[in-house]
């Protein structure tokens, strides 16, 4: 059986979850509908903002799927931070959006007929996306993609707005109120701001040719030394382009050996760091110069 690659997984991956999410978001809205409750509403509007980011996520996985052509000589891996800052706006419309209900049920709070069905879909939604988390977020480690996890907190988060709606019913069949929901909405709403926070600054590091990390950057410093002939690393630049990085690197060599000679350990070096996957080094241009020696 041939090998699935990481982006055909990925949309495998979202698919199952964006399905998911279509089915709780129905739930809630019908039974939120029947007893009329304004929370339950609410929260399959999140639901529905679920469905919008796993479709963002598998056309992101598609767009930047293609290969390199005449037009993007250097692939298409950028789109993949596109949609990840659209995500992150995404992320501060929700956001915004549960703000205002809760806030409006803190200030003016009413009375709450709550029904078993309400609870019972709520305690649904609240285990699914549990699930959805825990599952998306394994191919997301396992494939380290940026996109996947933050969809993957996106439906965590999700989860945690139901166990605020869930909350809410429960106290409000004591206080007869929703003032205890609106204010674990609001609680909610700011973790989802962070994640946004975070979203953004991550896809505008990646726009923006963001070095790669100082420990990676190490890694390859201390890789190219160890290679045999490598004398030392002059200068090393590094960018990130999507979620892979680019490296331009320039090694000191022996000054008396041939170009040929050289032109072998500079081969070398770039076949090495683009073996080390983990480094996900998309592309390594190596430079080469005479060694000198300092003293």
């Amino acid at each position: 059986m041939k090998k699935k690659s990481s982006k055909q997984i990925i949309v495998r991956v979202t698919t199952i979850s964006l399905i998911a999410n279509i089915i709780l978001a129905i739930l809630k809205a019908v039974v939120g509908f029947i007893f009329f409750n304004i929370s339950v509403l609410s929260d399959s509007v999140h639901s529905v903002a679920d469905v919008l980011t796993s479709m963002l996520v598998i056309v992101a996985v598609v767009i930047s799927n293609p290969k390199p052509d005449k037009k993007h000589n250097y692939g298409h891996e950028r789109f993949e931070s596109l949609i990840l800052l659209l995500f992150s706006f995404v992320l501060v419309g929700v956001g915004g959006f549960l703000v205002y209900q809760g806030i409006d049920g803190i200030i003016s709070p009413s009375s709450a007929d709550v029904h078993f069905m309400l609870i019972a879909v709520t305690v649904l939604a609240i285990v699914v996306k549990e699930a959805i988390f825990w599952f998306a977020m394994h191919f997301a480690k396992k494939l380290d993609s940026d996109i996947m996890k933050a969809d993957a907190w996106h439906s965590r988060f999700d989860g945690l707005s139901s166990v605020a709606v869930l909350i809410g019913l429960v106290v409000s069949i004591f206080i007869g109120t929703n003032l205890a929901e609106g204010i674990a909405v609001v609680i909610v709403s700011l973790f989802i701001f962070k994640l946004a926070v975070e979203t953004f600054i991550k896809a505008i590091g990646q726009l923006t040719d963001k070095s790669a990390d100082a420990e990676v950057i190490e890694k390859i410093k201390a890789i190219s030394i160890g290679i045999d002939g490598v004398l030392g690393v002059d200068e090393m630049r590094t960018r990130q382009f999507g979620n892979v990085i680019f490296v331009d690197i320039s090694i000191a060599v022996d000054g008396q050996m041939s170009v040929s000679d050289s032109h072998d350990i500079a081969q070398v070096v770039h076949d090495t760091l683009e073996s080390h996957k983990e480094l996900k080094i998309k592309h390594c241009t190596v430079h080469i110069n005479p060694f000198r020696n300092s003293d």
